[in-house]
């Protein structure tokens, strides 16, 4: 277990969430919403989303990464191609467990990133935020693209979470400009990241799932952005959870 995290070990965890959890069970508030919504997650593919009030918001259950995707080749022929998910690729791991390169895949456009999709696509970038350490599209590329500091190990709704205090770059490249993780918003002029001021960061330590993104202290009345609670992680999770009942 590491008991001191450096801001380089945080960037790395940032980046290792796909190869650090099968299933997470969760709560969280969505923007805009009042009302906490309960969220299971089974890797690959598989998403149930209830409302407070039981209500099923979000069911689906994929069998194949990018179930449906055809593409002409330099044949002119139109075929299904050999997709995978994101599990299926292996990173490069650091003496500590945590990814410290992302799988040298030729077509990488053909692997599925991305978790069931939900509202939109910060929930991705939750999930999976490799956006607070590299490019969340380019996966080759080693530009910097944010800022951080203070990292340290605090306790987020009883589970152990890594945090810093972190701010953009002009590099900044979100999962969707319209829904990143941390402040600032696109130049279209100028086609860079403006920044916007810095924020608190969680991580969760086990998942590598971001939980948190609220105030930072020079910023105290900044609102919170995210808090999640992590209710299990890797529990047994069976098919019935996914379908409507009497399918």
């Amino acid at each position: 277990m590491i008991e001191s995290p450096s801001v380089e070990q945080f960037r790395r965890l940032a980046q290792s969430s796909p190869w650090r959890w099968t299933t997470v069970e969760f709560e969280f508030v969505p923007p805009r919403q009042t009302s906490a919504v309960h969220a299971w997650i089974r890797r690959p593919g598989s998403l149930r989303v209830e409302t407070a009030d039981g209500e099923i918001d979000e069911l689906c259950c994929a069998t194949d990464p990018f179930a449906g995707t055809t593409t002409v080749y330099s044949d002119g022929i139109s075929r299904q191609p050999e997709t995978k998910w994101a599990a299926d690729v292996t990173p490069v791991f650091d003496v500590d467990g945590l990814v410290s390169a992302l799988p040298s895949v030729t077509d990488s456009w053909l692997v599925d990133w991305d978790d069931p999709f939900y509202q939109n696509y910060r929930w991705i970038a939750m999930l999976n935020p490799i956006e607070l350490t590299r490019s969340a599209h380019d996966h080759e590329s080693t530009t910097t693209v944010t800022e951080l500091s203070d990292a340290q190990i605090v306790d987020h709704h009883g589970r152990p979470a890594w945090q810093v205090i972190a701010r953009t770059t002009d590099e900044y490249d979100a999962r969707c400009e319209c829904c990143p993780l941390l402040n600032g918003h696109f130049d279209y002029e100028t086609d860079h990241w403006v920044s916007g001021p810095p924020v608190t960061v969680r991580l969760d330590a086990q998942t590598g799932i971001c939980v948190y993104v609220g105030p930072a202290p020079e910023n105290p009345t900044y609102e919170c952005d995210l808090d999640l609670k992590i209710i299990a992680v890797d529990a047994r999770m069976d098919d019935d959870l996914f379908v409507r009942a009497g399918r």
